[in-house]
């Protein structure tokens, strides 16, 4: 039996303990980037980023790196700051997600366990108000409502693909443009889409998420631009 040094063991839940830092500020950057707390242009100064979440440097910078390869930041100056997305840009991504959107569906009115439809019904309530009241609830919700479908495909690469591209989503910045009949079509448009994959409906599913994420970008386009 090889005998481990005893610096080994230790060096290597250092090294354990400095991705998991790493990891924690760059999702923590991503969310409050993609959730619109960081806005458009806003400088990413790394000390001070470091400073507020209680890190050094190494796992900031590391983040910055991983935040510009997935497009959500550009180094501008000899800084970094938070990418600004033209219509064109938006629009693509848009485009992406109504794909892996409809996909996701499909798959989980197919693949779906008896658990996971229980759980999908179990979003009607919340995701079907129709009223401004419900908006605050319906923002903290909507991700998980829609990964709660996205998982039902069983296709695990789907879902983390979905989660990438989830960009201009419905956040409080976005929640805020919606008028009441605009709530109230995204509304039934949930509750539609809950009803295809509980009945096993492939194609209604499909296409209830696809005209939903399809409507989605046709707000933010005529709101944000």
């Amino acid at each position: 039996m090889t005998e481990q040094h005893p610096d080994a063991s230790s060096g290597s839940a250092g090294r354990a303990s400095a991705r998991r830092r790493s990891e924690e500020v760059y999702w923590t950057l991503r969310k409050e980037i993609v959730d619109g707390v960081l806005r458009p242009n806003a400088p990413l100064v790394e000390d001070e980023i470091a400073a507020r979440l209680g890190v050094s440097r190494t796992p900031v910078r590391e983040s910055m790196q991983r935040l510009m390869a997935d497009g959500l930041i550009r180094s501008q100056r000899r800084r970094w700051v938070v990418h600004e997305y033209t219509q064109e840009e938006v629009a693509h991504l848009y485009e992406v997600r109504a794909g892996l959107e409809a996909q996701a569906a499909r798959l989980a009115a197919l693949r779906a366990t008896p658990e996971e439809r229980e759980a999908i019904a179990g979003w009607r309530e919340r995701m079907t108000s129709p009223t401004a009241d419900s908006l605050c609830d319906r923002v903290s919700s909507n991700d998980a409502f829609h990964d709660s479908i996205t998982a039902a495909s069983g296709n695990r690469r789907l879902l983390e693909m979905i989660r990438a591209n989830r960009l201009f989503h419905f956040n409080k910045r976005i929640a805020a443009l919606y008028s009441a009949e605009e709530i109230a079509l995204s509304s039934r448009q949930h509750g539609d889409l809950i009803a295809a994959v509980c009945a096993g409906d492939a194609d209604r599913a499909g296409q209830t998420a696809r005209e939903h994420t399809e409507y989605s970008l046709e707000v933010i386009l005529r709101k944000l631009f």
